[in-house]
């Protein structure tokens, strides 16, 4: 027997943070995404369970051999730092706590994941591993990722969506909102690595300090929805996002990308997720050959159409 199951990666192009105490936000899947394939192994392996994990390239970064009482009810392991076998032992012992002997299909077995993006990336290595994980285990994503990464969900929520979706928190049950959303404008906008992870748990600690006020979270609100006005143009597009961007910078205390590092850019260049890492959204009229010469010309090589990254 054999089952292979598919996520799709993850940005969020408005209200980082502030998504996470209920703001709605605009956020959409990205085309490169991770599989999970369970196969059953032989006979003579017992209840052993053997994780593989590969990289984009097809080079494996864990692999490890579990056994069933290391994640068993009462053995939940804590995790420290960066420990990924413990990161993995915490999810299977979480799916089983919420639907207990779930995991009896992985006795026996080997899990294969593979990346379809640079981990480095930020796209949701470890949401695609969620998602896949709790729809093999058949268990609530969002529960599983309370109990382990924590965070708003919205990545969850573009694990399976075919389009864009607005995503508002609501506890474990959160509202999701298929969007027809595909203006023109888009096609004039590029996703641009800016060479360094972004820790996302760090920038939601700085976030939580910086207590942000309630005029803030409607204005993050407002610009969120006024962005999926049918009848913008590009211009107008990017003072929408010049204008969260400004509010964004306002509570956390830090300076906005553009004016940190590309004040001469032919247009805007906006944050996305964790501010000072993964991906920044630029948006410019300025020819597609252009834009990219402006970014590589700066060190920054990857440089992705919005077409080429989104569902």
């Amino acid at each position: 027997m054999s089952t292979l199951l598919r996520a799709n990666g993850k940005l969020l192009l408005t209200g980082e943070y502030f998504i996470l105490d209920g703001t709605a936000g605009l956020a959409v899947p990205t085309r490169p995404g991770q599989t999970l394939r369970l196969e059953r192994l032989g006979p003579d392996a017992g209840d052993v369970l053997r994780w593989i994990a590969r990289d984009h390239y097809g080079m494996p970064w864990l692999t490890e051999t579990f056994y069933p009482p290391e994640w068993r009810k009462g053995a939940r392991t804590q995790v420290q730092g960066e420990d990924k076998r413990a990161r993995v032992l915490q999810l299977l012992s979480a799916a089983e706590e919420l639907r207990p002997g779930c995991t009896a299909l992985l006795a026996g077995a080997a899990v294969t994941t593979d990346l379809a993006f640079d981990r480095r990336w930020g796209l949701g290595s470890s949401s695609t591993l969620v998602a896949n994980l709790a729809r093999l285990l058949d268990v609530d994503p969002y529960a599983l990722l309370e109990r382990t990464f924590g965070g708003s969900g919205y990545d969850l929520a573009c694990a399976v969506a075919t389009g864009p979706i607005l995503y508002q928190r609501n506890g474990t049950t959160p509202h999701v909102t298929p969007l027809d959303w595909r203006p023109d404008w888009l096609g004039q906008t590029y996703f641009v690595y800016r060479n360094q992870k972004q820790n996302s748990r760090a920038g939601i600690r700085a976030y939580r300090r910086a207590n942000a006020s309630a005029a803030a979270h409607r204005a993050i609100g407002a610009h969120t929805l006024a962005l999926l006005n049918p009848a913008l143009h590009l211009r107008s597009a990017a003072q929408i996002l010049h204008e969260h961007e400004a509010i964004v910078a306002e509570t956390l205390g830090l300076t906005p990308v553009q004016q940190e590092i590309f004040p001469d850019f032919p247009g805007l260049v906006k944050s996305l997720g964790a501010w000072g890492g993964d991906f920044v959204w630029a948006l410019s009229e300025e020819p597609a050959e252009k834009v990219r010469a402006y970014f590589n010309e700066r060190g920054y090589p990857t440089v992705i159409p919005y077409d080429g990254m989104v569902r």
